[in-house]
């Protein structure tokens, strides 16, 4: 009896130790985990995170950018959510809103981390004093080139429009492949399309809500895409392409200028160091003179299975630490004010034009203007007008014209 007691006692000792091993497996579904421009950074979170926290795993769940965002609502919205949410400055009001995150105050309390802490774009995520998401990334886009591109053709970096048309016709050339300039044209993504046209629609002074109301017809926007139409028209961008693969050509050498974020000039350097030294970014040539930023937040789900486990994922994420790294390893602003830069501007000097457009009060969100609660259903509009001028003949007047009734509709149902 004795011994068999000793075995149960042993026994009963191991499964506690194991209990202890491993506490919970974080469900973290992103479209990060595969995105060449991000995945770097999470993997070696993921990886330094778990050896300091041996009992928590993060279970990575890729998701393609395009189906993401769709699959996270619906799951957020059914009661099904993952313990990690990852979401843009055109998701948070919307789920905040719908009720569909967990507020984080309790936990950033008992880390020490305070909104002071942040930019002042971080307050997005705050509604009536509880915060619901953790800014980690501020993203602002500038226009990257490829000085050596440039000084071969015979060009200068160009700060206005009309320069700007005169290279990317100029750079064109069908026969080696290589383009002046690359943004989105490929049909079924509004998400993409959104995101990679939004430097040409703000950088024309556009929008498409101002104070929660649609302004699809405003003359700025109407002349941006129009812009974008002739872009296309033309074939001066590549076409029918996803975004990654034509990164993947700016990288190469084979795109001479791209709207991007900082993250694209680590892309560049880490795969080619002599082109990596050519390259130099400027301010958006467009005539209304200003950009946008796309902040990233991390949250926990509202029906979230392991919330304090995720609470030391998010904390950790946004420690001084963990943030300096995201600037090292991903070449992206971090979201904390306390970040230092010097060292990593003396490396990259392109990266001062990221630092100036961040701290430029011109440069607008990412989210539509007094509409963020229902970005989502805005952004498919957009997709889907834009579309239908891109690759059905619709002019852009007409274009602009159908999506400014439609977003008028929808603004009116928010309202009832």
């Amino acid at each position: 009896m004795r011994t068999i007691s000793k075995m149960g006692i042993v026994l009963a000792m191991t499964l506690g130790a194991a209990t202890v091993a491993r506490a919970a497996d974080v469900t973290w579904p992103s479209y990060v985990w595969q995105d060449p421009e991000d995945s770097p950074f999470y993997k070696a979170f993921e990886k330094g995170f778990e050896e300091a926290n041996p009992d928590i795993k993060i279970k990575e769940i890729p998701t393609p950018f395009g189906s993401f965002w769709d699959k996270q609502f619906l799951d957020l919205s059914s009661g099904n959510s993952a313990d990690i949410v990852t979401m843009f400055d055109t998701e948070v009001q919307s789920y905040i809103d719908n009720d569909l995150l967990e507020p984080l105050n309790p936990y950033l309390d008992k880390a020490g981390i305070s909104l002071d802490d942040f930019y002042p774009g971080a307050r997005a995520a705050v509604k009536d004093g509880k915060i619901y998401g953790i800014n980690l990334i501020i993203n602002p886009r500038t226009l990257f080139y490829h000085g050596g591109m440039l000084k071969e053709a015979g060009l200068k970096p160009p700060n206005n429009l009309p320069d700007f048309t005169a290279a990317v016709e100029k750079l064109r050339n069908a026969g080696d492949g290589k383009f002046g300039f690359a943004t989105w044209a490929k049909a079924g993504d509004p998400n993409t399309l959104y995101l990679e046209t939004a430097p040409i629609v703000f950088g024309f002074g556009g929008s498409f809500f101002e104070k929660g109301q649609p302004t699809a017809t405003k003359p700025e926007t109407i002349e941006a895409l129009r812009f974008y139409k002739k872009l296309y028209d033309q074939s001066l961008i590549p076409k029918g392409m996803d975004v990654n693969g034509y990164r993947q050509l700016f990288v190469q050498g084979k795109i001479a200028m791209y709207a991007g974020g900082p993250y694209m000039g680590a892309l560049v350097e880490k795969a080619n160091a002599e082109r990596g030294k050519e390259l130099a970014a400027e301010a958006l040539p467009f005539p209304g003179k200003r950009t946008f930023a796309l902040s990233v937040f991390m949250g926990i789900g509202k029906s979230a299975k392991n919330k304090d486990e995720a609470a030391k994922v998010l904390t950790a994420m946004v420690s001084r630490d963990w943030q300096n790294k995201l600037l090292e390893i991903a070449g992206q602003p971090p979201g904390r004010r306390d970040v230092d830069y010097s060292a990593y501007l003396a490396e990259h000097p392109w990266f001062q034009a990221f630092i100036d457009a961040a701290k430029d009060p011109n440069t607008v969100s990412y989210a539509p203007d007094g509409a963020e609660s229902y970005a989502p259903e805005v952004i498919k509009i957009i997709g889907g007008n834009v579309e239908g001028m891109l690759f059905n003949n619709v002019t852009p007047e007409d274009a602009a014209e159908k999506m400014q009734k439609e977003l008028e509709a929808l603004a009116a149902s928010h309202k009832k």
